[in-house]
């Protein structure tokens, strides 16, 4: 059987990139790939995307991560998904998140307030309405008073919804009515802490100490010239702790990091990198220890060994960018990853 992997693919591209991409999937579904994940920014949306998968395909799941929940109504999401849902045979999962204060009021135009409270009742309505019951809410960001319902049976009364978070006050409303958390650059160490945290929101909510699954996404680096693919590896955490706001670096700070994080920050601010990239100060300032908690990389065996140590650690289905190649060598690759 199977280990769980699920990929990530990024954003719609082009006509022509995403024919090559859902080849690419094709492959991932016939070696055993659980599920992929499509991302969207402002370009492209991403379930024009979806619907290409769902038509390619016959068994592997596919989902949003993430779909912000400012900028869609939860009705639009919620008929959406079930419209696919519908199409592919009950094989959608919704993934969400609140994106970012800047995209949000300066590409959709909405006030980016509550958004923990936000995603909480926007997973309610979800679910209400995937009932096919009519919908009544009385929340703090959303009323829904007249009743309601969708108009045609969906094919499932529940469709899985996964909820990315990494501050310990979001991640305890996951665990009141998700059912995965989607965590990024993690420490491996910390992974059942933060399944414990989650874990405290389903009791609190009345709910099993196990319904939410981690759903955590892994940076990995396929490449056996050590020293490039530590580069590489380090390119995403380093972008992330000293230009993606404070969201991330607070939570590598709380999770033991501060020193490396402070360190890496100021020399961020003297030293740039490039957008998603790093540099030889920030990697002196991050250290190996922190590198290796939060990224895999090397050749292929050595990646699939860091994928399991950390199912061993927590994470219930790990997901993981599309490995680069020709077809031939993603079989090989994803092959050995899910043996």
């Amino acid at each position: 059987m199977a280990r769980r992997l699920a990929l990530s693919v990024g954003f719609n591209g082009s006509p022509d990139q995403n024919r090559a991409l859902i080849e690419k999937i094709k492959i991932a579904e016939e070696v055993g790939v659980e599920a992929v994940f499509t991302a969207e920014t402002w370009g492209r949306d991403q379930f024009s995307l979806l619907t290409q998968i769902a038509l390619a395909t016959e068994k592997i799941k596919f989902g949003t991560g993430i779909a912000p929940v400012f900028g869609r109504s939860p009705a639009v999401l919620a008929m959406t998904a079930a419209t696919l849902d519908e199409l592919s045979g009950g094989r959608m999962i919704i993934g969400l998140g609140t994106s970012g204060a800047r995209v949000i009021e300066h590409w959709h135009g909405e006030k980016f307030s509550k958004p923990i409270q936000r995603t909480k009742e926007y997973v309610d309505i979800i679910n209400l309405i995937m009932t096919g019951e009519k919908v009544f809410y009385d929340g703090e960001v959303f009323k829904l008073e007249r009743g309601f319902k969708l108009l045609f049976e969906p094919v499932r009364k529940h469709i899985p919804i996964y909820v990315a978070s990494i501050s310990p006050t979001s991640m305890a409303r996951v665990g009141e009515a998700a059912d995965g958390w989607m965590p990024i650059y993690w420490p491996k160490s910390k992974f059942r802490d933060g399944k414990t945290i989650v874990s405290e929101g389903s009791i609190a909510a009345g709910r099993p100490a196990d319904a939410v699954e981690c759903v955590a996404s892994l940076t990995t680096v396929i490449n056996p010239d050590i020293e490039k693919a530590k580069i590489q590896a380090a390119g995403p955490i380093s972008w992330y702790v000293t230009n993606m706001g404070d969201f991330y670096h607070r939570m590598l700070s709380r999770n033991g990091f501060d020193e490396q994080v402070q360190a890496m920050r100021a020399a961020g601010a003297e030293h740039r990198p490039p957008p998603f990239g790093t540099n030889p100060e920030i990697m002196a300032a991050m250290g190996d220890e922190m590198l290796n908690e939060t990224a895999i990389y090397g050749d292929v065996e050595t990646v699939a060994a860091g994928i399991e140590e950390r199912r061993q650690l927590g994470v219930d289905l790990p997901i993981i960018g599309m490995p680069q190649g020709d077809n031939r060598t993603l079989e090989h690759v994803l092959g050995t990853l899910v043996s």
